[in-house]
């Protein structure tokens, strides 16, 4: 009876409830767990994408790092694929070699061995000689051009020079009012004059030497891989390609810089931004010498990196903060030029890790779009000059064109040499086509030709070659 009276009671209870708040609360419940799930799903996307992202970064800064280990095998590899025979060139050398007889195997002639004889000097014995790798040779020479030369010179000369200068004139004067006022003016102009006369022509010189030992390192490191390189068809194509990749890599430098300087509240939001571009700035660097071999455009290289930026972030890292780390400019650049050709080929093994974020990362398209503003002013520019039209100078007389002026090449009123000249080809023309009409309809057999003049009625029959004698003299008149 007491558990009767139990049940009783709470279905009063559930009677007591009216319909419309059942209805509210069945309604609230379904739309909470809705948005419960909804929250878990979104969470549970971010932090796949996250892990996505971060393990395409971490899989970006282990391939930049493979560079320092492919250096030292390439060579080896690269010589050992040149020397092996290929398979298809001594089938097609022994279907071209001629079949001799015994005799002639056994006494050959003095010019094909004065010839043998040459080629085997030429050759150095060895038959043709084949390009060898340096890879490892350019690299140890940019080593030593840009971190034994050029960045311990600017070492020596900040820590080893002027202080030993300073010391030596702490210990010549010793009043400390001399000392400051000598080595106020002393030391500007010791800087002043080595980084004039050292630093910046060794600067320029190292560009352009290193410009060409990084190309040579890449192209050796394509030919490895890949094979032959195939360029953009175009020449023009290539030159314009060239010149745009160069103004917007420096467009992005001078947006990164901005961006390294801006008053943002937010603690090393500023620097962190500026290491995501400097490192896609590297990651571009690195990868153009691959992407340029395989002939891809510039569009299709931004495009690339801006859609798989993950990876790329991660592979450029460690160029850009070992780069950052020195304070003075031109260390940074030795840094930089040093590491570099390593970074060449990690970039040339390395397989990028594609479809990784669905977002892409669009830091390159305001200076594309800068460029494209530029090169459209000057298309503009261009086709409004060719749309001018060359006028002779109002103060010389209606027939005369102006000083340096090039008459056009069509003109309506043909002068009468020009005229003259036209109806002597055109007479020459239609006498050639004549003689050749009746070359073709003239019989070749002998036939009888009435004479006129002293011979008349009297018939002569002619030989072949004396009718080709009588129209080569007809050619002639």
């Amino acid at each position: 009876p007491g558990s009767c009276g139990q049940s009783h009671q709470t279905h009063t209870r559930e009677k007591q409830l009216p319909f419309f708040l059942r209805n509210k609360i069945a309604k609230f419940y379904v739309s909470f767990s809705s948005l419960v799930n909804y929250l878990y799903a979104t969470l549970f996307c971010i932090m796949d994408s996250l892990y996505n992202i971060g393990t395409a970064i971490l899989l970006g800064v282990l391939d930049s790092i493979k560079g320092i280990a492919v250096v030292f095998y390439l060579d080896k590899e690269a010589n050992r694929k040149s020397l092996q025979p290929r398979p298809g060139r001594a089938t097609k050398e022994s279907l071209s070699t001629p079949v001799a007889f015994p005799q002639q195997q056994q006494q050959p002639s003095a010019t094909t061995t004065k010839l043998s004889s040459t080629v085997n000097k030429d050759n150095g014995g060895g038959g043709k000689r084949k390009e060898e790798s340096k890879v490892l040779h350019r690299v140890l020479q940019c080593c030593l051009l840009n971190g034994g030369v050029f960045m311990l010179s600017i070492l020596l000369f900040e820590y080893g020079v002027l202080p030993g200068l300073n010391f030596f004139l702490s210990y010549l004067f010793s009043n400390s009012g001399t000392v400051s006022t000598v080595w106020g003016w002393m030391k500007p102009s010791l800087s002043l004059l080595f980084h004039s006369f050292w630093v910046a022509p060794l600067f320029l010189l190292s560009k352009i030497v290193n410009s060409l030992w990084f190309q040579d390192i890449a192209d050796s490191a394509y030919k490895f891989r890949k094979g032959r390189p195939q360029l953009i068809s175009s020449i023009s194509k290539l030159i314009a390609d060239t010149l745009i990749s160069l103004l917007i890599q420096v467009l992005f430098l001078l947006q990164s810089t901005v961006i390294k300087y801006l008053p943002i509240p937010v603690p090393f939001a500023c620097s962190i931004l500026y290491m995501v571009h400097m490192s896609l700035l590297c990651s571009l660097y690195a990868f153009e010498y691959k992407w340029f071999n395989m002939g891809w455009e510039l569009h299709k290289r931004l495009t690339y990196i801006e859609t798989n930026w993950p990876f790329f972030i991660g592979f450029g890292l460690p160029l850009a903060i070992l780069s950052e780390m020195p304070n003075s400019l031109v260390i940074s650049g030795c840094v930089f030029s040093v590491l570099f050709p390593l970074f060449i080929l990690s970039a040339n093994e390395a397989t990028p890790k594609v479809s990784v974020c669905e977002t892409p990362l669009k830091l390159f398209s305001l200076v594309v779009a800068i460029t494209n503003a530029l090169f459209s002013s000057r298309t503009k520019l261009g086709k409004a000059a060719l749309s001018t039209p060359i006028s002779g100078s109002p103060a010389g007389p209606p027939g005369m064109m102006g000083r340096g002026m090039t008459p056009p090449l069509s003109s309506s009123t043909p002068t009468p040499s020009l005229n003259f000249q036209l109806n002597q080809q055109q007479r020459m023309r239609q006498q050639q086509q004549h003689h050749h009409r009746q070359h073709r309809h003239s019989s070749p057999v002998p036939s009888t030709v009435g004479s006129t003049g002293s011979g008349a009625g009297m018939g002569l029959v002619m030989t072949p070659q004396q009718q080709q004698a009588a129209l080569n003299r007809s050619f002639r008149r």
